[in-house]
């Protein structure tokens, strides 16, 4: 028990010091900021994806493949991927609806839900 105390306690100090070290600020080059990726500073300046708003009349709720289609006007209407499956319980067929539309990973997808 005495060995592995008088070995962690070096150790201990060690990383407080390199803790309590002060750091040097330097701008990144481009290149750098780049590679870093998401975190990097400038990551929260990034656009998210583009938010689209339709309104329209629920025409089928298909729980089982997580889509519902809204007819947006016409003889328009649309399948939509639905992100949250508690929008399921929220709407039915005939329900006036706002949603708010993100295209993820190649499908357009409900992030958001009004009733109308």
């Amino acid at each position: 028990m005495m060995k592995s105390t008088a070995l962690l306690a070096p150790a201990l100090l060690l990383l407080g010091a390199i803790a309590s070290s002060p750091t040097v600020a330097r701008e990144q080059t481009d290149a750098e900021q780049e590679t870093v990726g998401v975190a990097s500073p400038g990551a929260a300046l990034m656009p998210k994806p583009a938010i689209e708003i339709m309104r329209g009349t629920v025409e089928s709720v298909d729980e089982g493949n997580d889509t519902i289609r809204i007819r947006l006007s016409g003889e328009t209407s649309v399948p939509l991927k639905v992100q949250d499956g508690l929008i399921f319980n929220a709407v039915r067929f005939g329900d006036q609806v706002k949603v708010s539309v993100r295209e993820i990973a190649g499908t357009k997808t409900i992030v958001g839900l009004e009733k109308r």
